[in-house]
């Protein structure tokens, strides 16, 4: 394989990942491996759609990587990340631990806490202020899904996406674009909302979505940091549902920080950072479901994990559908994945879906604890 090949190679293996095709992506991972076993992107492939065992050649070049030669940061940052997918793969738990330590405190990144408190403090105060304006109706219907990242929201975005008349159209970050090409600074926007405003985001917004949702009576975008938003949702669509995925908060700070994002979430990288972010995401989506009345359903992971159908049939009877059986079926999905849960959210519904982050709940409580504040309960719910 010459570079060219390599390149056209792991582009492909990204795409058949996407697809759910694991089998095939692996494959074609191992053969850019034969020619450079060092391809960033294909390690990143490889483990991203391999449940590794001990006697794993890429985990054990993963090792030697991580005690080898000095790399860039960011490098080694990516390096250990995966090293780390790959020890909790085998059961190493606390080795796994120490490598998802090495991997954050490695990334070149910095989050500015203040000024992020202060931007949630000020889009509060000003959401709380503005005029309560609301548009009509517009087809089609919409579902929104937000929630904090790893939170459940591709399982879920799977399973509705599972229904005939229901299309997920994935993330999208369509409505924060047209709400940034009018008013880029948020809680000025707020102060400044008007009727016309409103109608020439949807528009914008609807230009963009519509075509993608191939004629479906319902379509889902699914972008959890559309929580950003969750106020103004109800405004521009006053027949849309808003589905906020849960789980148990330390659940979902553990799988944040445990994964390489790559590019945004710098708030990740510090474990009582992120615990802190997570608690400024629930004063404002606390403070949105109140605003938002019946149009706002919570959905909690671990629920919807073991009775699926209890879960989302609520949802469906709102939206004036019925549930159908395909939809316990998310695994048969043939929907487009481009996210760090592209594994999880092809795997099928069981009751411990998203139970793997008990295993470092004492390590993280032993190490971080003390720097939490509010105390996380010991089942990880606060």
């Amino acid at each position: 394989m010459q570079a060219a090949d390599i390149k056209s190679a792991l582009e492909q293996a990204q795409n058949l990942a996407a697809k759910g095709e694991f089998d095939a992506a692996r494959s074609l991972c191992l053969r850019i491996f034969v020619h450079d076993p060092g391809v960033i992107g294909a390690l990143q492939t490889y483990m991203s759609v391999t449940r590794v065992t001990p006697d794993d050649k890429v985990l054990a070049r993963l090792r030697a990587f991580a005690r080898g030669a000095k790399m860039p940061p960011a490098l080694a940052s990516q390096v250990q990340f995966m090293l780390g997918k790959g020890l909790d793969d085998i059961g190493d738990h606390k080795s796994a631990f120490t490598a998802f330590l090495r991997a954050n405190a490695l990334k070149p990144v910095q989050f500015n806490q203040t000024a992020q408190e202060h931007l949630v403090a000020a889009t509060l105060t000003a959401v709380a202020n503005a005029p309560q304006i609301q548009l009509d109706s517009v087809a089609p219907r919409f579902v929104f899904i937000v929630g904090m990242p790893r939170s459940g929201s591709s399982v879920l975005a799977q399973v509705l996406g599972q229904h005939p008349d229901i299309c997920s159209v994935g993330e999208m970050t369509a409505l924060g674009r047209a709400l940034q090409a009018i008013e880029p600074n948020l809680p000025r926007f707020i102060q400044t909302i008007t009727h016309d405003r409103l109608l020439a985001l949807r528009a914008a917004y609807l230009a963009e979505v519509v075509p993608l949702g191939q004629g479906a009576t319902v379509i889902v975008d699914k972008m959890p940091e559309n929580y950003w938003l969750g106020w103004l949702i109800p405004m521009i669509f006053p027949d849309a549902l808003v589905l906020e995925t849960r789980r148990a908060p330390l659940a979902v700070c553990w799988s944040c920080f445990r994964n390489d994002f790559g590019q945004g979430h710098a708030y990740s990288t510090d474990f009582p950072t992120l615990w802190a972010h997570y608690h400024r995401y629930e004063r404002m989506t606390d403070a949105w479901r109140r605003r938002a009345g019946a149009q706002w359903r919570m959905i909690d992971l671990d629920q919807m994990a073991a009775e699926p159908q209890a879960t989302i049939e609520p949802c469906l009877t709102q939206l004036g559908l019925s549930w159908v059986d395909t939809m316990a079926r998310p695994q048969e999905a043939r929907s487009d994945l481009r996210t760090l849960s592209k594994w999880q959210a092809r795997q099928s519904l069981s009751p411990d879906i998203a139970s793997a982050w008990r295993n470092y709940q004492t390590m993280i409580l032993d190490k971080w604890g003390r720097d939490l504040t509010p105390a996380p309960a010991l089942s990880g719910i606060s």
